[in-house]
């Protein structure tokens, strides 16, 4: 008499770590950790449009960095796109430590049980640091780039008509950049929690990590201006250099044996 073996579902396996999961298992779990978080990324993104539409934001910008200049409109639903892309930035924000928590969850199990513990802990230093490089970027890097912006175009004898869309897309492009590339402290820390870099790696390296640093500024400077490219590498050098103090203290103590 032969007996078969039923193959227990996923659902009513117990929780360990010692479990492994089947490829088909892994590809719904890594879809149900990309719904979550685009789904905060909208919820939030739907939340914060409101408080665009009360026009408070544009006025903020074009007091503060376009200094009076009025923007114009071309199309009856370019603001419509314009508030959506706002309201889109704020989501993004807000919602990377959802983003973030939900990358852990999904790679957690392939993951000691000490790093799993120390990685829990840069979510919310993740989200302080996103909200810092957009203060650096709204406050000091991007009156700099649009006074001198202007002023290369008054210099020039030409009259500027500074379309809506553009314009804030410019501004929301340059503040989601500073708002990842201050994320560099926290990958870095996270990298020398798994082993990958530790602190004399990153000290040793620091002549590639500059050349690294002046390409990508290169490429995301917005508008290819020298000044866009300078302000945004000098941060990431400063970053760079805090990052290595930062895995110093941060990245696993190798024990003696």
């Amino acid at each position: 008499m032969s007996t078969q073996t039923a193959e227990v579902p996923a659902a009513a396996r117990p929780a360990s770590d010692d479990v492994e999961m089947t490829f088909t298992e892994h590809l719904a779990e890594l879809r149900t950790r990309l719904l979550i978080s685009i789904a905060s990324i909208a919820i939030i993104s739907i939340v914060a449009l409101p408080f665009m539409l009360n026009g408070w934001v544009l006025t903020f910008v074009e007091s503060d960095f376009l200094h009076g200049i009025t923007l114009h409109v071309f199309s009856p639903t370019e603001i419509i796109r314009v508030y959506l892309k706002l309201s889109l930035l704020v989501g993004l924000v807000v919602a990377f430590p959802i983003i973030l928590v939900q990358a852990y969850a999904f790679v957690a199990p392939a993951l000691d049980r000490r790093v799993r513990t120390r990685i829990v802990w840069y979510a919310l230093p993740s989200f302080a640091m996103s909200a810092l490089g957009i203060a650096f970027c709204g406050f000091f890097v991007l009156p700099l780039v649009m006074r001198a912006l202007l002023r290369l175009t008054a210099a020039s004898g030409l009259v500027g008509t500074y379309q809506l869309e553009p314009t804030i897309g410019f501004i929301t492009v340059l503040l989601a950049v500073f708002a990842v590339m201050f994320q560099l402290p926290i990958v870095l820390s996270i990298l020398a929690s798994v082993g990958l870099v530790n602190a004399r790696m990153l000290a040793k390296q620091w002549r590639y990590a500059t050349m690294i640093i002046v390409i990508l500024a290169a490429i995301a400077a917005p508008d290819g201006n020298p000044l866009t490219m300078t302000l945004l590498a000098a941060p990431l050098l400063v970053l760079y250099a805090l990052s290595v103090v930062v895995v110093r203290f941060t990245q696993p103590k190798i024990s003696p044996r």
